[in-house]
């Protein structure tokens, strides 16, 4: 998920879930669908 970065504070977005500040609503990036893959099959393309 996004985080706290000591340089950058909250400008810079990192992690596999992007929030809207706004709303708190949680949206999946495609890496986090790549991650989801990942376990399920146990294979990485």
């Amino acid at each position: 998920m996004d985080n706290f970065e000591w340089q950058y504070g909250y400008s810079k977005r990192f992690g596999i879930v992007f929030i809207d500040y706004k709303t708190q609503k949680r949206i999946l990036k495609d890496s986090a669908m790549w991650y989801k893959d990942l376990i399920k099959n146990r294979i990485m393309e």
